[in-house]
């Protein structure tokens, strides 16, 4: 069982759904594409509603317990899973109104929704749809566009609608920018309430920058590197560990690793256009981050879009378009 897609004691589900192809970790339940977003919020495990209880404490030698100010311990209402404690000034969006809206938009522009669910027991929910635009750096060196919605509910993050891309040989995830300037990415903080023509009017600014992507694609299959500059990357992304026993740095795995991939290892790192080039070198990151990187394949796919991960790849991406 995948560590942080859980099991729904109460259905004794996977909290996740899917159409098309099996996801990464073969969990969740596969509907049709045209399923209503009521199945798909069903059998992803989101129908519920995040509710709101005051903090308590009860220190022993008080009569009664006392109520912390100004905090609030947010929870499922369908199973009482404690989700997070976040100030009084925190705005819930709701996983319903998150996934309607997701759902509106994709049918309005004729989108298609892949994938949907939860992570460590709701804390964070995600939605993922193919936006049905596809192009090819070189040959038939394929990328996919992605529009990934998620929210959480333990103060950790806002409301994010960032657009992403696939690469379909190695089903490596691209782009993905994680600062809060970044052009590909609109976030709605739990400071206001969830605002749905906002979200979609920043959105559909964001798809319209999928050729822009791809002419960055291409340019870095274009660039040819050395050996020396290839490590040099690898270096700056996966630094030496200081090694206590014998006072000496020796090379991270993920250095080592990257550079194997870049190598040859890859899924088609050999072709022309891949190998030996800038392009080569972010597909061996994106690799290594999507496939390899963490203890099993969930968590590797939340640090892939949510966290560490997905730092490190906006930072190749940026080193190599530099």
């Amino acid at each position: 069982m995948a560590h942080l897609i859980e099991n729904n004691t109460q259905t004794g589900k996977a909290e996740i759904a899917y159409a098309n192809k099996t996801p990464w970790h073969g969990l969740g339940q596969q509907l049709t594409q045209d399923a209503p977003i009521d199945v798909w919020r069903k059998e992803a495990g989101l129908d519920w509603e995040a509710q709101v209880s005051p903090v308590m404490f009860w220190p022993e030698g008080l009569a009664a317990p006392q109520q912390v100010e100004n905090k609030n311990v947010i929870f499922r209402n369908d199973n009482k899973t404690p989700l997070g404690v976040v100030s009084d000034r925190y705005k819930i969006h709701q996983p319903a109104d998150v996934l309607d809206f997701f759902n509106t938009l994709v049918q309005s522009a004729g989108f298609t929704l892949e994938v949907a669910g939860s992570i460590k027991g709701g804390k964070r929910i995600w939605a993922l749809a193919n936006v049905n635009k596809e192009s090819v750096v070189l040959n038939d060196d394929a990328v996919k566009g992605y529009l990934l919605l998620s929210t959480s509910f333990d103060g950790s993050a806002a409301t994010i609608g960032q657009f992403t891309s696939i690469r379909v040989v190695c089903n490596n995830t691209l782009s993905a920018a994680d600062t809060e300037a970044a052009p590909s990415r609109v976030m709605l903080t739990h400071g206001t309430d969830f605002d749905a023509s906002l979200m979609r009017e920043r959105l559909g600014i964001i798809v319209g920058g999928f050729d822009g992507m791809m002419d960055k694609y291409r340019s870095l299959a274009r660039i040819g590197v050395s050996s020396g500059y290839a490590k040099g990357f690898a270096s700056e992304l996966f630094p030496a560990i200081f090694d206590p026993q014998t006072q000496t740095y020796k090379e991270s795995r993920g250095f080592k690793r990257v550079l194997e991939l870049f190598d040859g290892a890859g899924i088609g790192a050999q072709e022309s256009g891949v190998y030996g080039t800038r392009w080569g070198l972010l597909n061996a990151v994106t690799q290594y981050i999507d496939h390899e990187r963490g203890h099993n394949v969930d968590t590797r796919m939340n640090n892939a879009w949510f966290g560490n991960g997905n730092r490190l790849k906006s930072e190749a991406e940026s080193f190599l378009l530099a």
